[in-house]
């Protein structure tokens, strides 16, 4: 039996970043990596805001699936702690994504999702994502 990362896990992950690396797909179907300030929510929903000219919002405008990459440098004492992210992207808000400064705001809603932390043992751990996601949506 594989076991699941904990929530504090997942938390303490999130905490400690403030960019993640984002992969998008091109056309050709090969992947373009960006690097993106992000917020997330309790369900494990990633925020970020990008300009509407930018490759990857190109990309997510013609096929939403994304993965993500969350690490700090350096990680916390005695090991590393990351997560990793695969789901798809939409517009965050319903009215209208493009804010007043032009940036255009997306969520991410994760299909899959794993925790590394080597201070445990060097393997990664699935996250149920059933047991962060909470019965409403809420954004940051």
């Amino acid at each position: 039996m594989i076991a699941h990362a904990t929530a504090a896990q997942v938390q303490e992950a999130l905490a400690r970043a403030e960019i993640m690396a984002l992969a998008t797909l091109d056309e050709d179907g090969g992947s373009w990596t960006s690097p993106v300030l992000f917020e997330h929510d309790a369900g494990l929903h990633l925020y970020f805001a990008s300009l509407p000219e930018a490759r990857h919002v190109r990309n997510i405008q013609r096929d939403p699936r994304v993965s993500a990459a969350i690490y700090s440098y350096p990680g916390p004492p005695g090991g590393n702690l990351g997560l990793q992210i695969k789901g798809t992207a939409e517009p965050a808000d319903d009215s209208s994504s493009t804010q007043s400064d032009g940036w255009q705001r997306f969520r991410i809603t994760p299909d899959e999702a794993w925790l590394f932390d080597s201070r445990n043992d060097r393997q990664r751990h699935p996250i149920d994502l059933s047991q962060l996601r909470p019965s409403q949506r809420s954004e940051p």
